[in-house]
């Protein structure tokens, strides 16, 4: 697959072994309208994941930032994977700071009813 840059955000495209798609981020993610603008990216990886029953990994650890924005449309891209019945995980490195602060909300504001199957996998690197 082609990778895709937008702003200064660069996503990089790999199917790995085991069946999944890693889609790798680098730089930052600073868009006002974050939704609008990783919808090509997000909707990339749903739709090969889906054609070829892939499970996709989100790899984060080298971005350097992103905004409030750019959760908000996050937040919509693991519900989309979960609508579609696409496993999702969402790598990050809990040694930078922001990171960890960032994914340990979004794990907390996303946490599944007692009972039910979580619709993300988050996955901390330390490094």
């Amino acid at each position: 697959m082609e990778n895709i840059t937008i702003g200064e955000l660069e996503a990089a495209f790999d199917r790995g072994a085991a069946g999944e798609l890693h889609v790798q981020l680098r730089g930052k993610s600073t868009s006002r309208d974050a939704g609008k603008e990783l919808a090509p990216l997000f909707d990339r990886a749903l739709a090969a994941a889906r054609a070829e029953q892939l499970a996709v990994t989100l790899h984060f650890e080298r971005l350097e930032y992103f905004n409030s924005s750019t959760i908000a449309a996050l937040v919509q891209f693991i519900r989309a994977a979960q609508d579609r019945g696409v496993p999702l995980t969402v790598r990050y490195d809990a040694a930078q700071k922001w990171q960890a602060l960032s994914f340990d909300a979004l794990k907390r504001a996303l946490r599944p009813p007692q009972g039910t199957a979580p619709m993300v996998v988050f996955a901390a690197d330390d490094g």
